[in-house]
């Protein structure tokens, strides 16, 4: 269920993980919209592992 939740996870995030010429265009214009700008590997990390332990409650 982890390798097929794993897949899944990077197939999605794979799309956004590199952004077309016209959004790369944006971020550089617009600085402040390169925040919604995902990194593959450290998203995965991120997720991965919150699936694996949960996610900590903030306090």
């Amino acid at each position: 269920m982890f390798s097929l939740q794993t897949m899944v996870m990077a197939g999605a995030v794979s799309a956004y993980s590199t952004p077309p010429p016209s959004l790369q265009a944006a971020y550089q214009a617009e600085p402040e919209l390169a925040r919604f700008h995902l990194e593959l590997r450290d998203y995965l990390r991120q997720a991965l592992t919150a699936t694996l332990l949960g996610v900590p409650p903030r306090h």
